[in-house]
């Protein structure tokens, strides 16, 4: 079996003239909606043994506090440029790429490609367009994470932020 963890990075500054989008960083609110999520996690053991993020400064902000928070070794966090806005279509050729091993994967990315996979995988769920530090857990009755397609997403979790709360919905 693998599960697999998608998670929208957490609030971020607005755009300014001064600052690019890649650069952006969290915002005080970002911080704490990040630590809130994976201290969710954390609360139902979700912890992954590896987590791909992208290298946008939210999104990387956004791992070092599910790191901390999770106790995840910084060797199993891989930032990964391909990943910066990417497509639900390229996040599913990243993660069937990923070696047998790893049996809990965690990505941290962007809209709208984090929800859209999400409800690619696991349309039952209706999970929707996820917000700022969103997260969606999900198992694979598979051996080989090339093996995951749409509609196979078992015992799918919600984590994150929800009308001012935080808390595990199925």
């Amino acid at each position: 079996m693998k599960r697999l963890t998608l998670v929208r990075h957490a609030h971020a500054k607005f755009k300014g003239a001064e600052v690019k989008d890649f650069e952006r960083p969290l915002s005080r609110r970002g911080k704490a909606e990040a630590k809130q999520t994976a201290l969710g996690l954390s609360a139902h053991a979700l912890i992954p043994g590896l987590l791909l993020v992208s290298a946008a400064i939210r999104t990387v902000q956004t791992a070092e506090i599910f790191a901390r928070e999770l106790q995840i070794p910084e060797r199993h966090l891989r930032l990964d440029e391909s990943l910066y806005l990417a497509s639900a279509g390229l996040l599913l050729q990243l993660i069937q790429g990923i070696g047998i091993r790893i049996q809990h994967l965690m990505i941290i990315g962007h809209n709208p490609g984090v929800s859209e996979l999400a409800n690619h995988l696991a349309p039952e769920a209706k999970l929707g367009e996820f917000a700022p530090s969103a997260a969606a857990t999900m198992d694979f009755e598979v051996r080989a994470w090339r093996d995951i397609n749409a509609r196979s997403a078992k015992n799918v979790q919600r984590q994150g932020p929800t009308r001012g709360l935080f808390g595990l919905l199925k």
